[in-house]
């Protein structure tokens, strides 16, 4: 079972997207990125947010779906995407854990929203449950001390795609690359460090990245 987050930011390739929603068995849409799905006609399973820019035509359409609404007050703690991404856990607990959790429209216009989002899921990344976040080009996995992630070079050939890893909140140590033409065995990298910007796919375009301890983003992207 798979489940997905829509979010309000960026979709750069439907296609990758509507392959994903194609895959969810529980899609949970944070506010505006109902937007998206009406775009991409494909409902969700539930709608979360204060509604304040999910606008009047995507909520219409929401509503004579029948899809469920849980609406909170625009004054509030948590974003709509902490919120989304809590329901989503809440709803599909086991599935989360076994297949991870995908988070589509997590990039955009708005640092500040891409980084919280980016700093929620490394929270509640576990061994047993990984984060992707994506706009379906650009690609952000949680990585945690004892996961290996296997990464694959998205389908795109004229593109050039770079592997970047990102420490987060302490020394990361065990890190493994193979696949990548910058190899590391073993290594330690203290937070700060751009020793893991710009890595690129050898030419099988099929990596792993092996942590022992600590807590880390990995990127796959292009500038293209």
């Amino acid at each position: 079972m798979l489940s997905v987050v829509v979010l309000a930011g960026d979709i750069r390739d439907d296609a990758t997207c509507l392959h994903w929603l194609g895959q969810a068995d529980d899609i949970v849409c944070a506010d505006g990125g109902a937007r998206h799905l009406q775009r991409l006609m494909r409902p969700p399973h539930l709608l979360v947010g204060d509604l304040d820019s999910v606008g009047s035509s995507a909520l219409a359409w929401i509503y004579q779906q029948n899809i469920p609404v849980e609406r909170h007050p625009v004054r509030k703690d948590e974003t709509d995407a902490e919120l989304a991404i809590a329901a989503a856990i809440r709803r599909k607990p086991t599935a989360t854990r076994e297949q991870g959790l995908i988070v589509l429209g997590a990039l955009g216009s708005r640092p500040d929203h891409v980084m919280a989002t980016q700093m929620l899921a490394a929270s509640l990344a576990r061994p047993d449950r990984a984060f992707l976040l994506t706009d379906g080009i650009s690609r952000i996995y949680t990585l945690v001390g004892g996961q290996t992630l296997t990464l694959t070079a998205p389908a795109w050939p004229r593109l050039n795609w770079t592997v970047s890893l990102v420490p987060l909140g302490g020394q990361l140590e065990g890190l493994t690359y193979t696949g990548l033409d910058y190899p590391l065995t073993e290594a330690r990298l203290e937070l700060g460090s751009t020793r893991g910007v710009s890595n690129l796919f050898t030419q099988t375009g099929r990596a792993t990245v092996r942590l022992g301890k600590g807590l880390a983003l990995v990127f796959v992207t292009t500038d293209q």
